[in-house]
C-alpha cells in the first residue's frame, strides 16, 4: 500500500476554471466573490451587488478592460492627476483627428464614378456613325412663298393680288429669328388673315407646321450628290426630312442603319471614305436678299438624339457655297458600367438611356433633356409650342396651338431666359440677376453613356471644277462621269467631306470609385492607427450601452411597480378602515308599542 501510495504521488489540488476579467466575460462587474454557501445563495448575491453597482463605477470598470488602446490610464489606480490629464488629452486629439478623417473620407465617397482610360487605341471601324442634319440657310423657298401668296389671293373676299401678300408673307422670317424690321400692326392683320384664309375644317388657328413644311426648301433640291465609303448613294432615299431648331432638314443616318460593326475597308476613315455630299443653293430661290442665305449649316451629333445647338451634345459648322469644306471628326466614348445603376442618379450625376422614357422617345439624352424643360417653359409662359420643337416633349401638348405670328413678342420677349440654361444653382457673386432669369433644370442630368463627335482641324478650300471625278446619283439615276455634269452653276455648289481624322479613338469607362467594402476597410484602417479601434471594441462598448440601459429600464419599471404597489396597498387599507367606522356606528333600538 505504501509503495502504490509512493508510485502515484502526492495528491494533486483540485483545478477550477478562472472566467477571463475583461468586460465581455464579466456577468456582473465589480461583484464580490461569493461566500462558500448553496449556488442559489451565490447567484442572488451576485445579482443584489450589480444592482448596487452604480453608474460611475460601471464606467470605470469598463475602461479598465475594455480592448481599446489607453482608455484604462484613465482609471487606473496609482496614477496622478497629470498623467490622467496627459491621457485625456491624448485621447480627444485622437478623436477629432478620426472624426476628421473619417469624415473625409465620407466626403470623397460621395463622389461615387470615377473616369478611366479603358482602351487607348479603340478601333474606328467600330463606332457607329452619326446623324448629320443638313438644314440650308435660305429657309424659305422662294418659288414655294409665290405659289401660296396666289393660293391666298384667290381666297381673299377682297381680291388682293400675290404680290401683296407675297411682301406681307416676309413675316415668315420670324419664326426662324430673322428680324425684319417689319410693323407689329400689319403682322397682327397678316395673322388675322391667316386664321381666316388658311385654316383647314378640323383646325381653329392657323397651323404655322404644316405650312412652314410646304414652304421648306425640299431635301431634292438640296442635295445634288451623296457618297459613303467611296460609292454613290440614292440621297432621297439616305436621308430624311426631320425636325431641328432650325426647322425642317434633311438627315443622314437618322435611325441608326449604320450602328453596327463595319469591315477594315469600311471605317470611313480619310477625306476619300467618307461621307461626301455636293449640295445647291439655288440663288433664284432665295426668299431673302440678305448675303447670310447662300449657304448651309451641318450638325452632326449622335443617334436618337434631337439636333441643337443651345442644348448641347451637337457639333455645328457653316458651309459656304462655292468652297469644299473638311470635317474631320474626332468621337470620343464614354461608357458607364451597368453597376452603377443600383445608385440613385444625383449620386451618380449621370442618367442612363432608359431612364425618363417619357417625353424622350424611350431614349433619353441630355440635349433632349434641355429642349424638353425649355419646350414645357415656352407653354408655360406663352402658352403655345414653337412648330420647332417635337410635340411629345410637353406631355398634354398634343393638338394644342402652335406658335403663330401672335405670339413672337411674348418669344422675343423671354429670349434671354431660353437662351441660358443651369442645372444647378451656386452663388456667383455679380451675376445673381442671371442666375434668377435663368431657365433651371435640375431634372437634366448628363447622360451615363454617350458618344460625342467632336469636329476639329475644319478647313475650307475654294471650289475649282472639283465634280470631275464624281457621279451624280439622284432619285436613282446615275449619270456618267463628267466635267460638272450636274448642270448647275459652280457658285451654287458647296462640296463637304465628312469623315473620321484618326483610326483609332480613345474609350473612356465610368466605374464605381468605392465599393463598399473598400469603404468600410479604409474605415477599419483609419480607426485602427488613430484610436486602436477595433471591431471587437466596439462590441464591447454597445455590450456595456445596452447593458446599462436594460438596468436603468428594469429598475425604472420596478419603481412603477413598487409605487402602483403601495398605492393600491393605501388604497386597501383606506376601504378597509371605511367599512371598520361603518361597523362601528351604534345601532338604532326600535320599541314597537
Amino acid at each position: 500500500m505504501i509503495a502504490n501510495a509512493e508510485r502515484v504521488g502526492p495528491a494533486m489540488p483540485s483545478k477550477r476554471l478562472v472566467v477571463g476579467h475583461a468586460a465581455w466575460w464579466i456577468a456582473k462587474p465589480r461583484a464580490r466573490p461569493p461566500a462558500p454557501r448553496t449556488q442559489m445563495a451565490a447567484i442572488r448575491d451576485e445579482e443584489s451587488a450589480a444592482r448596487k453597482l452604480s453608474f460611475a463605477d460601471a464606467v470605470k470598470d469598463l475602461l479598465q478592460n475594455l480592448s481599446f488602446h489607453c482608455y484604462g490610464k484613465l482609471v487606473e489606480h496609482g496614477r496622478g492627476i497629470q498623467e490622467r490629464f496627459f491621457w485625456l488629452i491624448c485621447h480627444i486629439t485622437a478623436l477629432t483627428m478620426l472624426i476628421a478623417f473619417v469624415w473625409g473620407t465620407y466626403k470623397d465617397a460621395t463622389d461615387e464614378l470615377v473616369t478611366t482610360l479603358y482602351d487607348p487605341l479603340y478601333a474606328v471601324s467600330k463606332v457607329p456613325l452619326p446623324a448629320v442634319t443638313v438644314c440650308s440657310q435660305n429657309r424659305l423657298s422662294r418659288r414655294a412663298v409665290w405659289r401660296y401668296a396666289q393660293e391666298l389671293s384667290s381666297k381673299d373676299p377682297r381680291h388682293r393680288n400675290a404680290t401683296y401678300f407675297y411682301t406681307e408673307l416676309r413675316a415668315f422670317s420670324l419664326y426662324y429669328g430673322i428680324d425684319e424690321n417689319i410693323d407689329d400692326e400689319r403682322v397682327l392683320r397678316l395673322q388675322s388673315l391667316l386664321d381666316h384664309l388658311d385654316t383647314r375644317p378640323h383646325d381653329l388657328f392657323f397651323n404655322p407646321k404644316d405650312r412652314l413644311r410646304i414652304l421648306t426648301p425640299k431635301c431634292s433640291d438640296i442635295l445634288v450628290s451623296c457618297r459613303l465609303g467611296g460609292r454613290p448613294f440614292d440621297c432621297v432615299q439616305g436621308f430624311r426630312e426631320t425636325l431641328s431648331s432650325f426647322g425642317f432638314c434633311c438627315t443622314f443616318n437618322y435611325n441608326g442603319r449604320y450602328v453596327n460593326a463595319r469591315s477594315y475597308y469600311q471605317h470611313f476613315f480619310g477625306s476619300d471614305m467618307g461621307l461626301i455630299l455636293t449640295l445647291r443653293a439655288a440663288v433664284d430661290d432665295r426668299f431673302s436678299d440678305k448675303n447670310d442665305q447662300d449657304g448651309f449649316s451641318i450638325a452632326i451629333n449622335e443617334i436618337h438624339n434631337y439636333p441643337d445647338p443651345q442644348s448641347g451634345g451637337v457639333t455645328v459648322r457653316y458651309v459656304k457655297t462655292g468652297r469644299s469644306t473638311y470635317l474631320p471628326v474626332r468621337p470620343r466614348i464614354l461608357e458607364t458600367l451597368q453597376e452603377a445603376r443600383r445608385m440613385r442618379p444625383a449620386v451618380r450625376k449621370c442618367r442612363f438611356w432608359d431612364e425618363m422614357p417619357h417625353n424622350f422617345t424611350r431614349h433619353y439624352t441630355f440635349s433632349k433633356c434641355i429642349s424638353a424643360c425649355r419646350a414645357h417653359s415656352i407653354y408655360s409662359l406663352c402658352h403655345c409650342l414653337p412648330f420647332q420643337l417635337p410635340m411629345h416633349y410637353v406631355v398634354g401638348a398634343t393638338g394644342r396651338l402652335f406658335c403663330t405670328l401672335r405670339h413672337m413678342q411674348c418669344l422675343r420677349h423671354y429670349t434671354f431666359k431660353w437662351k441660358n440654361v443651369i442645372t444647378s444653382r451656386e452663388y456667383v457673386p455679380g451675376l445673381e440677376h442671371e442666375m434668377v432669369d435663368a431657365l433651371y433644370c435640375p431634372q437634366c442630368l448628363p447622360s451615363c453613356s454617350e458618344i460625342r463627335y467632336n469636329v476639329r482641324g475644319a478647313g475650307a478650300l475654294t471650289l475649282h471644277n472639283p465634280f470631275g471625278h464624281m457621279t451624280n446619283v439622284h432619285s436613282g439615276n446615275i449619270s456618267s462621269p463628267g466635267n460638272n455634269n450636274y448642270g448647275h452653276d459652280s457658285s451654287e455648289l458647296a462640296a463637304v467631306r465628312i469623315y473620321f481624322a484618326e483610326t483609332h479613338i480613345q474609350y473612356f469607362r465610368q466605374i464605381i470609385k468605392n465599393d463598399w467594402y473598400e469603404i468600410f476597410s479604409t474605415i477599419g484602417n483609419i480607426c485602427g492607427i488613430i484610436a486602436g479601434f477595433s471591431l471587437i471594441g466596439i462590441c464591447e462598448l454597445l455590450f456595456f450601452v445596452a447593458k446599462q440601459l436594460w438596468h436603468a429600464y428594469k429598475a425604472e419599471r420596478k419603481s412603477d411597480l413598487f409605487h402602483t404597489h403601495t398605492r393600491s396597498r393605501a388604497r386597501t387599507r383606506a376601504n378597509g378602515r371605511a367599512k371598520a367606522t361603518q361597523q362601528r356606528q351604534p345601532m338604532e333600538l326600535l320599541i314597537l308599542p
